[in-house]
């Protein structure tokens, strides 16, 4: 299930072949029904138009919306 939204990533281009990891990383968060994705990727993965790239893949495959947010938006308790 995972690598099939990777791939759907890849092809909605989130990010360049090089970094089909950082897709197949999503994918498996979103697959694992997380709340969200923690990362420093501000590049691709941490910025609008890619959260609107993997919201719209996500809404199309039937999985709900991930988070995906810098360590410095963490709640802290």
């Amino acid at each position: 299930m995972s690598l099939r939204l990777a791939e759907a990533y890849m092809a909605a281009r989130l990010v360049p072949p090089p970094k089909r990891n950082d897709a197949r990383h999503i994918a498996l968060a979103t697959v694992a029904d997380l709340d969200a994705i923690v990362s420093w990727n501000f590049r691709d993965m941490v910025n609008l138009k890619k959260k609107s790239i993997v919201h719209s893949v996500n809404a199309r495959f039937g999985y709900r919306l991930i988070d995906i947010i810098s360590p410095l938006e963490v709640p802290r308790e």
